[in-house]
Formats: structure tokens, sequence, C-alpha cells
């Protein structure tokens, strides 16, 4: 750098000749070049010993004028500390960086920061935690394939011996997993873990019962609810129920977030009182852990409070947990809570609504590889058409939701799934009664109704059976009647 009493002049010199531009509004005077390309050419005009020296220089003056406060520009000292050929301090600053950003939810500045720190620490042991910081930044905005790319680079680093670690990303890799529908390479993962971790939580230290935890909630009893394998996911609740209060507020809040998806959908989607408070348990402690932990179980609450019928204060937190999504870049929340907004208005019957949060709905569906969202999507859709007095548009819609939905998880959580309502109306208006049931079957292989909507399905579909044509058509139109008038559609 220059002396204080050269620096002036010059910098007056590269002011009159329209090299640099002060900033405006600044406390001290700062300057850019007025176009990149004379910073890039008055860059490369230095020799490469110049320039390692002007980084050092910069760099060693910002950290001091930080004062231990490096955190903001963190970024900056990595950059400088790598281009002075400083490649620890470079290392260390870039991490930093990066965990700044992560906990700032600025998603693509820690992607950057970590892939920078990643680039100077190379393969080895201490890329293992940069990976699965990497990872979980990846994921936390549906990149799914790199994030899976990331764990598995984080366990080639574990260095052998390091059992808790390797533990801990495979656990990840295996959650991971399931929510791309690998449910093999899941299961393979946790088994993987298990091994690893050994099988007495009871004899564990309080780190590995916290791996185990994860291991046992939310990954076999999460893997066990989607795969529709209900008693054996409760089953592994109650495993581990016993070391719960071993665990932190995140395994408390996956504990009782999963009690209640499994035993709602053990019900076929029927939430009761007891349901309820699990989930305003899991909403409860996700508040001791992380803003997406709030998200996520303010989501899942509000989505059981529709299906108990309380809509007004399902829409409440669903606003909320599309608020934090929004905050936090969490892109799978603001999806689910767009989608979950939706189904609140159909189900006041706000026309109006639904038509202006499709376009969003639809448009986070482009940007999720996930069936069960565009699924519900094209719900709400048929339920507009519906509303329009489209019947073949309703036909049509609820073919591609078939054609997603086959061999996917049950779908009564997610969306209902209500497009089978207007599916059913429009095949008894237009004379199919033959479809009409069948829809209405499909509907409560899903779903259990109250009492007496349930008994009019069944009476219309018995008569069906007894040949009894107009019959079943009568009780079907009290029973289409009786589900608008419930909100069902």
């Amino acid at each position: 750098m220059c002396a204080a009493d050269e620096l002036g002049p010059a910098l007056a010199e590269l002011r009159a000749k329209d090299f640099l531009h002060e900033v405006a509004g600044r406390a001290e005077p700062i300057y850019r070049f007025r176009h990149a390309l004379i910073q890039e050419a008055t860059y490369n005009g230095l020799l490469r010993a110049e320039r390692r020296l002007l980084h050092g220089r910069a760099a060693w003056a910002l950290e001091a004028a930080a004062e231990g406060r490096t955190d903001e520009v963190a970024a900056v000292l990595g950059r400088h500390f790598a281009a002075a050929g400083e490649p620890g301090r470079a290392l260390r600053y870039y991490e930093q960086a990066g965990d700044h950003a992560t906990a700032s939810f600025a998603n693509d500045e820690a992607i950057s920061s970590y892939r920078a720190a990643l680039a100077i620490a190379g393969e080895g042991e201490g890329t293992v935690d940069l990976q699965a910081k990497l990872a979980n930044v990846l994921w936390r905005i549906q990149r799914r394939g790199q994030a899976r790319e990331a764990f598995q680079a984080g366990l080639r680093a574990v260095p052998a011996g390091d059992t808790l670690r390797r533990a801990h990303l495979l656990i990840r890799l295996g959650r991971l997993e399931v929510s791309d529908s690998h449910y093999e390479a899941a299961w393979a993962a946790y088994d993987a873990a298990e091994d690893l971790l050994g099988g007495n939580p009871e004899e564990m230290d309080a780190a590995t019962v916290e791996e185990w935890l994860e291991l046992m909630i939310d990954g076999r009893a999460c893997q066990y609810s989607t795969e529709q394998q209900l008693e054996q996911a409760l089953a592994t609740l109650d495993a581990a129920r016993p070391v719960l209060d071993r665990g932190s507020a995140v395994r408390k809040h996956g504990y009782y977030f999963h009690l209640a998806m499994a035993r709602v959908a053990q019900n076929r989607f029927r939430v009761d009182e007891t349901d309820l408070d699990n989930a305003r348990r899991s909403l409860a402690a996700a508040l001791q852990a992380e803003e997406k932990d709030v998200g996520y179980a303010t989501f899942f609450l509000a989505r059981f409070l529709l299906l108990h019928g309380d809509v007004a204060e399902a829409e409440g937190h669903l606003e909320h947990s599309l608020a934090l999504a929004e905050r936090i870049g969490e892109t799978g929340l603001r999806a689910y809570s767009l989608q979950g907004l939706s189904m609140a208005a159909l189900r006041r019957h706000d026309t109006a609504a639904v038509r202006a949060l499709a376009p969003r709905v639809l448009a986070e569906a482009e940007g999720m590889a996930a069936p069960d969202y565009l699924a519900g999507a094209k719900a709400c859709l048929a339920w507009l058409a519906w509303q329009d007095r489209h019947p073949d548009d309703v036909i049509k819609l609820a073919e591609e939701i078939t054609a997603l939905t086959t061999g996917t998880p049950d779908p009564g959580l997610s969306y209902g799934p209500l497009h089978l309502w207007p599916l059913a109306a429009v095949h008894l208006e237009a004379g199919h009664p033959a479809e009409a049931v069948a829809a209405t079957r499909r509907l409560r292989d899903h779903t259990q109704f109250p009492a007496g909507l349930e008994a009019t399905l069944t009476a219309a579909s018995q008569a069906w059976d007894q040949d009894q044509p107009d019959l079943a058509r009568d009780h079907l139109t009290a029973a289409l009647d009786l589900a608008r008038d419930l909100g069902y559609f």
C-alpha cells in the first residue's frame, strides 16, 4: 500500500482521469473503479509477488480493523488470505463465512464459502465437517443431488476409527435418500450407522445417544411411516422413548412429530385431541431448537388442525410457517405452506383465494422433485375446474394425479386426495354412477370421514354392489352434498 502522504495525490490523479469514483454516503472515503475491465486490467498488470503482498497487507489490515468481529467480513478475509498464500487462515475464514451465512439463511453465500474452503482443504480429514455443512445447506434449498454428493464425499474423508462422525453422516444420507424415495439405500445407510453406534442406548454417552435418537426417530420411524409400516413406526418410537430425555430439543421435536404422523396415518387421517397435543409438543420443543424446525412444526400442526376441521387456526399457523420459510430460504417449507393455504381456502369455499394461490403453488412444483406436491397442486386445479364447470379438465387432471401418485406414499396427509370429490361429482352429473362410486371408494381407501358421511358413502357403495343404481345415485348425491357442507370440497 502507498504511504499516507502518497495516497492522496494518487487517488486525486486517478479520479481526475475517471478511473476511480468515490462511493457516496460513507463516513470514510471508499473508491471503486469506474468499470470492472479497468479493475481487471490493473490487477493483471501486477506481478504475482506484488499481488500476494498487497492481498496480504489488505487481509492483515482488515483483520486488525475488525477487532475480533470478523463474521461479516470473513468471506473477504478468506479471499485475501487465499490470494496472499496463507491457506490456513483462508480456510478458517471461509468456514467462518459459511457458518455465518448459514445462520443468516444466506444460502448461496454459504455454499460459495464452503466450496471455497473445500478447494483449499483438498480431500483430507479436515473436509468431513465442511462437506456435512455444505450438504445440509444444499438440502435446505432442495438441491438434493448435490447434497448427496457432499455427504458421500464427507464419508470418504472420515478417518478410520471415527465411528461417531461416520454414523452421523450415514444417518443424514439415509434421511436424504428417503426424501428422494430411495428406500433401499436409506435402510442400508441406517443399518450401517446402527452397527457403528452399538445396540444399547442405556450404555451410550450423550453424543452417541443423540445420534442414536436421530437414527431411530428421524431415520427409521420416519421411513416406516413413509412406507406405511405404521406399527413398526410406533414400535420404533416406543423403543426410543426411554432415552428421549437425554436427547436435544431437536430430537424431542422429531419424536412428537413422528408420533403424531404415525397415529394419524394409522387412523386414516382422522385427527383427535391426542394428535393435536403431540403436534403442539413438537412445536414447543422446536421453539428450543432452530427456526427451520419451528417452521416445519408449525406447518404440520396447521395440517393436523386442517384435517381436524379447525380451518381458521390452521390458516394462522400456515401464514406463520410461510413467513418463516421466506425468511430462512427453506424452499420445501415454502412450497408446503403455500399448498396448505390453498387447501384451507378450498375448505372455506374461497374460489378467489384458491385461484390466486394456484400459480404460486405450481411455480413451486417446478422446482421440487416431489410427486405428492405436484399432485396436490393439480388437485387444487381440479377443484377449480369443477367450480368453473369444466368436467373434461377435472377428468384429465385426475388421470395426471393418478399417474403421479402410483407407487408413492399415501396422500392423505398432504392433500386429501381432494380431487376425487369433484371427479365423483362430474361422473355423477354425466350419468356415470359406476365411475362416481369408484372415485368415492378410492377416497375411502385414504381417509376416514365423520360417521354420517362415512355411512352415506358406505350405503352408496353397497347399493351399487346390490345392483340398485338409482339408490346408489341418491346416496352419492347426499354424500356429495354433505361433503361440501363439511368443507371437503
